[in-house]
């Protein structure tokens, strides 16, 4: 019943976490069929409670799980719910402002109960934020890109009409509104309003 649920929903290589699993079947039962599908090597364990469908590469060798992609299904987005973004350095590089590539990721989720955590996976850093309200698909650019005004000054190698025209582009790329940012406004520091004049956002929503 367990392999039959996985495989209708998992592709190899595709984090599974254990306690998404929706089946009428007690939680003994449950930790039961993992231990037996991963004994027979059905599955593997990357670590308590997350699990995958072994994936070979081209030469028929295994190919391991990336740390980034069992991090982005616990506290970005999976089963099609989103929850959290890249944040910080991360994502200043991914819209241009920065060519610098973050040695440590910063991540804001609404999947976490604790204010800040830091992970290491491998040779692979991660530093967890709690989000400062629910994250849904419906705002999760929003929250991004406020998150990024907060703190440009950090991140930015660029200033004055390059900045405010990389800044438009997302902005109209997402069709981000004025009324949107005025929403959450009220969550951030004062400085965030700094920023909205100082990088011409300002005109961009006139």
């Amino acid at each position: 019943m367990l392999w039959q649920y996985i495989t209708d929903r998992y592709q190899a290589g595709e984090p599974i976490i254990a306690s998404d699993i929706e089946l009428s079947i007690s939680e003994v039962y449950r930790r039961q069929q993992f231990k037996k599908l991963t004994d027979e090597g059905k599955l593997k364990r990357y670590e308590n409670g997350v699990y995958y469908i072994p994936k070979k590469s081209r030469l028929g060798t295994e190919v391991a799980m990336l740390p980034d992609d069992v991090i982005e299904c616990k506290y970005i987005s999976r089963n099609k719910k989103t929850f959290g973004y890249y944040s910080g350095l991360a994502f200043a590089n991914q819209i241009g402002i920065t060519t610098q590539m973050p040695s440590v990721k910063e991540i804001i989720t609404s999947e976490m109960g604790n204010p800040i955590k830091r992970i290491e996976k491998g040779n692979r850093i991660f530093v967890v934020r709690k989000a400062r309200t629910e994250i849904t698909e419906s705002n999760v650019r929003v929250l991004q890109f406020m998150d990024l005004l907060k703190d440009i000054e950090q991140y930015s190698e660029i200033d004055g009409k390059e900045l405010t025209d990389c800044l438009a582009r997302y902005v109209r790329s997402f069709n981000i509104t004025k009324a949107e940012m005025d929403k959450y406004l009220p969550l951030y520091p004062d400085k965030i309003y700094k920023s909205i004049y100082e990088t011409g956002l300002i005109n961009v929503f006139a």
